[in-house]
């Protein structure tokens, strides 16, 4: 994303920071983001993404991309947004949902994968777009500054300051609990979408052999991975034998 901001916007993304870390709104708290402006927050983060790292123009990369998740998005349980599953220009291993639709995926994962494995990658992040994690995570950090008043200004101001937040999101990663939330949609996605569950372990698992590399910006923002692959054995009801085999044949197809 370009990093070229205002002061104002500098301190909003510094007290989000803050606000997400700490503060927790209630379940029934009031929900300032429309659908239309989470919508329009996901577009502008969409194309300052594109602007940033290009499109790709790996024809085959971006069939697979294309057919698979158009899949995802029919099995997803959210049905008031549009999809999309764009591959972007990058050597960076990274997927990332913006809220409203646009889902992202580097063109260096996208090969890294097979078609079970990508599918777990983009059913994740089209979870969080089903849970609304962005659009919660941006109407949290509006009630936690107290910043009601900006609903009685201009509607591009809460997008403005979404797309900040949103920033935020792709630098520092979505909670703990809305990761896990993602994955659970995930496996549940790929599974009414035909794909067997067994990639969201081989994904992760060859996820996992990168952590050390400076490239890899899912493991940054995708934590635990560990954590993550027991919870989605547990899940699919796959056995620990049959978990360890998956591992050991993602990390021996990543030379590891």
């Amino acid at each position: 994303m370009h990093k070229t901001r205002t002061l104002t916007a500098l301190l909003v993304t510094i007290l989000t920071v803050l606000t997400l870390s700490t503060v927790s709104a209630p379940a029934d708290a009031v929900m300032l983001v429309s659908r239309s402006q989470e919508v329009a927050i996901g577009r502008q983060v969409y194309q300052q993404a594109v602007a940033e790292y290009g499109l790709s123009n790996d024809t085959r990369a971006i069939e697979r991309v294309n057919k698979i998740g158009a899949r995802i998005a029919t099995a997803s349980p959210r049905k008031d947004v549009t999809y999309t599953y764009t591959v972007l220009d990058s050597n960076v291993i990274n997927a990332f949902a913006a809220p409203g639709g646009p889902v992202m995926i580097t063109e260096n994962l996208v090969n890294m994968l097979n078609d079970d494995e990508l599918a777990f990658v983009l059913a994740h992040e089209t979870g969080h777009i089903a849970g609304q994690h962005g659009r919660k995570a941006i109407n949290q950090a509006l009630i936690a500054q107290g910043l009601f008043s900006i609903l009685f200004g201009r509607s591009s101001d809460i997008v403005a300051t979404g797309i900040n937040i949103m920033y935020t999101l792709y630098e520092r990663g979505y909670s703990r609990d809305q990761e896990y939330q993602a994955d659970s949609y995930g496996v549940q996605i790929m599974k009414n979408a035909t794909y067997n569950p067994e990639g969201a372990i081989g994904a992760l698992a060859k996820l996992g052999t990168e952590r050390t590399k400076g490239i890899n910006r899912y493991f940054a923002t995708h934590p635990d991975v560990p954590d993550r692959i027991d919870r989605i054995a547990a899940m699919a009801g796959i056995s620990e034998a049959r978990k360890q085999a998956l591992i050991r044949q993602a990390q021996a197809e990543m030379g590891r």
